[in-house]
């Protein structure tokens, strides 16, 4: 709910909606490069399997992982990949269905956040992988940057703070 008054030349607006805390993971890598993965909303697992075959072939990419978000209708790709930023700004600007928001606030904060944890009783779940000749080049041990934040429950991100994760 959105609620707005106006005071003289002054709009205040106030706003309530239900929220969640999530945990996602950056694309940036410590060495200044990023790793390739995408979210898409709204469209179908024949699209999102057609279209990154597509983008696999034509940026010679190692396999891409495909997950489940949302049922039958959100998706992220997976791909182990480093690539510098203007790489994967290019790749991501060329791939077809993905998530206008998703797209739009990477670009704002010069790197791409992706939900690994269960929202709102939506679980995460492998649904296919797309196998490829070329090597990956990127390990999961290599993602440093992982975010604790708040989403919206329609899915649009309110708030982002960083959480300190460390491995041995």
């Amino acid at each position: 709910m959105i609620v707005k008054i106006t005071l003289g030349s002054w709009r205040f607006t106030f706003s309530m909606a239900p929220i969640t805390n999530i945990i996602g993971v950056d694309s940036n890598l410590p060495d200044g490069n990023h790793i390739i993965m995408m979210d898409f909303d709204a469209t179908t697992l024949e699209k999102v399997i057609s279209e990154m075959l597509k983008i696999q072939s034509v940026y010679h990419l190692p396999t891409i992982y495909i997950t489940e978000t949302s049922p039958d209708t959100g998706f992220h790709a997976w791909c182990f990949k480093k690539v510098t930023w203007e790489k994967l700004v290019e790749i991501l600007a060329f791939t077809k269905n993905i998530d206008w928001n998703y797209f739009k606030y990477g670009i704002y904060r010069k790197h791409f956040t992706l939900r690994v944890s269960d929202k709102c009783g939506r679980k995460i779940k492998h649904v296919t992988k797309l196998p490829s000749p070329v090597p990956e080049d990127v390990t999961t041990h290599e993602l440093k940057s992982w975010v604790n934040y708040e989403t919206l429950a329609d899915g649009r991100e309110s708030r982002k703070h960083e959480l300190k994760i460390t491995r041995n």
